[in-house]
């Protein structure tokens, strides 16, 4: 496992020195993409059991579209459900914004999202519903013309209502908006 990893270090250490190696990529007015990623850390605000089982696997996918050569609009989804013994739902929906600070193989961003986001299960473990805003910086780094990876962090601030115990609860903090895989054309 550590080969592996010391392996793909080696990897992205050479493609950041190759730097416009790999120019050319694919930013640009009207260009459109595709993203699937996971890890927002939404959930870290409420202290529920077993959630964090349910959600951490759910992979979102979102649409972006470029309206101008540095400013990306976007929208998408996640959608899990779970039967048997341990029924359950998670259902997300986003939609957002990022500004691009540069627009090369090194990307930096700034942005912010709206997100809905409901976890049912069955047995009552968890019957929550979040409203989200986020704002998020951010890069990508293009490892191809059409291909990139991403990272964010950023704060947030939601309304989050559990109908189990029928409580509401508001929050503000910092978290991990995610990774993601970016694929453009």
């Amino acid at each position: 496992m550590k080969r592996i990893a010391f392996i793909a270090v080696v990897v992205l250490m050479a493609a950041a020195l190759a730097g416009n190696a790999f120019a050319a990529n694919s930013i640009a007015q009207g260009s459109k993409g595709i993203s699937v990623g996971m890890g927002d850390s939404v959930f870290s605000h409420k202290a529920i059991p077993n959630v964090d089982a349910m959600i951490n696997d759910v992979v979102d996918i979102n649409g972006r579209y470029f309206v101008a050569k540095d400013m990306a609009i976007y929208g998408g989804f996640g959608l899990q459900t779970d039967g048997g013994d341990a029924d359950g739902m998670y259902l997300s929906l986003t939609v957002g914004a990022r500004k691009y600070l540069k627009v090369d193989d090194f990307a930096p961003f700034v942005g912010g999202q709206l997100s809905y986001i409901t976890v049912k299960s069955d047995p009552d473990i968890v019957d929550l519903s979040i409203i989200d805003l986020s704002a998020m910086f951010g890069a990508e780094f293009f490892v191809g013309k059409q291909f990139s990876l991403e990272g964010a962090i950023g704060v947030g601030l939601g309304q989050a209502s559990d109908d189990l115990t029928n409580s509401d609860d508001t929050y503000f903090g910092t978290r991990t908006i995610g990774v993601r895989a970016n694929f453009y054309f």
